[in-house]
């Protein structure tokens, strides 16, 4: 894989985060209708934890502008989308049948970034940067 293709897909990750966060805000009472489910009461902590990932876009798109200053922001995002795919799968699977498989989608996604952002770090340091 190449810097350019690295370059791009910090930019779809940004997006993914930021337009994925966009999306969920406006379609949150269609999602949780078509699950048969209500939006989270409070809504604090869904609608904070919304805002915490369109932030993360955010830094993919600092990362996007300059790749090799911004490192940190790739570990901090590996950590993050990890953490939140672990946290995700292990309630799918103690609340089977309660959790609709179609929030699986922004996991399988996540895992994905990991992988990529993984292979970013490896890339950087094997030209030395």
């Amino acid at each position: 894989m190449t810097e350019n293709f690295y370059k791009r897909m910090f930019l779809i990750g940004a997006l993914w985060n930021i337009l994925g966060g966009a999306f969920i805000v406006y379609f949150s009472g269609w999602i949780f209708s078509l699950s048969d489910l209500t939006i989270p009461q409070p809504p604090a902590y869904y609608y904070s934890w919304i805002a915490l990932f369109v932030t993360f876009g955010i830094g993919y798109l600092m990362v996007y502008r300059d790749m090799y200053k911004n490192k940190n922001i790739v570990i901090l995002g590996i950590i993050g989308k990890f953490s939140f795919s672990v946290i995700f799968i292990y309630n799918m699977i103690n609340y089977m049948g309660q959790i609709p498989l179609i929030f699986i989608v922004p996991v399988i996604g996540d895992l994905v970034f990991v992988v990529l952002f993984s292979k970013f770090l490896l890339f950087a340091r094997s030209i030395g940067k």
